[in-house]
C-alpha cells in the first residue's frame, strides 16, 4: 500500500475525529457539574443529559437527530466505505460500515461481504466517501435548551494578607469535557452546592442575560455572575481561566485566638494553642467556597491553611484563621479547686507569651462545661452561661500573668 505524506494522514485524521469548530456560539449558564444550554443551530452542539431537552417554542416540528458525542462521526458513516486504524496497533481494515451497537459500544464492519465486530473505542474513523447530510439533520427554526455535562466550571478562590490590607481574588476555570470547540455568548456563572441540580430558571436567567453587569448577582438565593458579552472559545477537551472580580479590604484586627475546654477533673498545666485569625469587611459580593489564604511577602506568596466562606456578602464582617500562631504561646494553671465534684470554686492562672518585637493582640476562650455562678476577675469577663473570655494586648517579648476565681455549679 502506497504511504501517504505523513501531513496528509494527520490533517485527514483531525478532521474525522472533530466536530465542526464553526458552529454558531451558543448561549450558557454555566455550572459547576452541568450547564443549561439556549441555541438555534442547525443541530445540537453539545451531548444533552437525558430529559432536559425543552422546546422554546408551543408548536414545534419533529426533532430526530440528537446525538452529540463520540459516536456520533460513526452513525454518519453508517452504510458508507470506511477505513478504520488501530490506535495502538498496527492495524486497519477497508469496509462498508453497517451498524453501530451503543450498548456496547462496538461496530460492524462489512470487509469484502464478511461482517466483522470490532470495539468502537479502539480505532480511528477515515472516512472514503462523501457522507450526503442525513434527512432528519434539518436546521432547527426555534430555539431548544437543555442540560449537558460536557461544559462546567470551578470557581479558584484565594485571600492574599499583606501588611494592614487583605485582597480577595477570584477566577473561574471553565472545562470543555467535549471533543469540539465550544464558542459562548452572553452567558452567565452559577453557583450551586446542590447535591441534586434542579433544572435552572431559564425566564430569569435570560433576562439576568440582558443586564451584563460585570459583578456576582444574588437573586432568588442564588448566585451568578455574568461573563463579558464577547464571544469566548474554549478548545475541546481543554480548560481556560478566567477573571472575576476581585476586592480589597482594610484588616479591622489581627488577633492571635485560643480556645480550651475544661471539666471538673481538670488539673495541672494545660498548654493554649493560638491561631492568628484576621476580621475584615468586603466592599462587594462575592463567591462562597473554599479560599486558600496567602501571606505576602514582596513578590512571593506564603502559602497558608485553607478556609471555608459560606457567606461573602458585601460589608458583612469576616473572621477568618489563617494559620496556627508562632509568635503567642500560654498556658492555664488550675491553682486550687474546693471539690472535683460540682459546685466547685477554682482558681485560675492565665499565662501568655509574646516572642515576637511588636505587640500583639490575644483572646483566650474558656469552657468550663458547667453552669459558671460567680467570676472574680479585673482581667477576665464572662462570655457566655458556661464560658470565660481573657482578651486585651500582650508588649512585644514579653509575658502576662492573669489570675480568675470562678463558682461553678450544675
Amino acid at each position: 500500500m502506497k504511504k501517504q505524506p505523513a501531513y496528509v494522514y494527520v490533517s485527514v485524521l483531525l478532521g474525522t475525529l472533530t466536530q465542526p469548530i464553526f458552529a454558531a456560539p451558543i448561549d450558557a449558564v454555566i455550572g459547576l457539574s452541568n450547564s443549561q444550554i439556549v441555541e438555534n443551530n442547525p443541530t445540537i452542539s453539545l451531548s444533552p443529559i437525558s430529559g432536559t431537552l425543552l422546546p422554546l417554542q408551543d408548536n414545534f416540528a419533529p426533532i430526530t437527530h440528537l446525538q452529540n458525542d463520540s459516536s456520533t462521526n460513526w452513525i454518519n458513516e453508517v452504510g458508507q466505505e470506511v477505513r478504520v486504524e488501530h490506535k495502538q496497533r498496527d492495524l486497519n481494515y477497508t469496509g462498508t460500515l453497517t451498524q453501530i451497537q451503543q450498548n456496547n459500544r462496538s461496530m460492524w464492519l462489512s470487509i469484502n461481504g464478511r461482517l466483522t465486530q470490532l470495539p468502537l473505542d479502539d480505532f480511528y474513523l477515515i472516512p472514503l466517501e462523501k457522507s450526503e447530510p442525513r434527512k432528519d439533520q434539518a436546521a432547527l427554526a426555534f430555539p431548544v435548551s437543555y442540560q449537558t455535562n460536557q461544559l462546567s466550571w470551578s470557581p479558584q478562590l484565594s485571600l492574599i494578607f499583606e501588611n494592614n490590607q487583605v485582597t480577595l481574588s477570584q477566577q473561574a476555570l471553565l472545562s470543555n469535557h467535549s471533543n469540539t470547540q465550544i464558542d459562548i455568548r452572553k452567558s452567565l456563572l452559577h453557583y450551586s452546592n446542590n447535591a441534586n441540580p434542579q433544572r435552572f430558571k431559564i425566564e430569569r436567567s435570560s433576562l439576568a442575560m440582558g443586564d451584563m453587569k460585570q459583578e456576582v448577582n444574588y437573586q432568588d438565593n442564588e448566585i451568578s455572575y455574568p461573563l463579558e458579552e464577547n464571544s469566548l472559545s474554549i478548545s475541546p477537551y481543554s480548560n481556560t481561566l478566567i477573571s472575576l472580580p476581585s476586592s480589597k479590604s482594610k484588616i479591622e484586627k489581627q488577633t492571635q485566638q485560643a480556645n480550651l475546654y475544661t471539666y471538673g477533673n481538670s488539673s495541672g498545666k494545660i498548654d493554649l494553642n493560638f491561631y492568628n485569625t484576621v476580621r475584615f469587611s468586603l466592599p462587594k459580593d462575592g463567591f462562597p467556597g473554599a479560599y486558600k489564604t496567602f501571606w505576602k511577602k514582596g513578590s512571593l506568596l506564603i502559602p497558608s491553611d485553607t478556609i471555608t466562606l459560606n457567606t461573602v456578602r458585601a460589608n458583612n464582617p469576616l473572621t477568618v484563621t489563617t494559620n496556627k500562631s508562632q509568635d503567642v504561646t500560654g498556658y492555664l494553671t488550675l491553682v486550687s479547686a474546693t471539690s472535683e465534684k460540682l459546685p466547685t470554686t477554682q482558681v485560675w492562672t492565665a499565662t501568655i507569651e509574646n516572642h515576637s518585637d511588636k505587640a500583639q493582640q490575644y483572646s483566650v476562650e474558656h469552657s468550663t462545661n458547667s453552669i459558671v455562678e460567680l467570676l472574680e476577675s479585673d482581667t477576665a469577663t464572662q462570655s457566655n452561661a458556661k464560658g470565660i473570655n481573657l482578651s486585651g494586648s500582650i508588649k512585644a517579648n514579653s509575658t502576662k500573668t492573669m489570675t480568675y476565681k470562678i463558682e461553678l455549679k450544675n
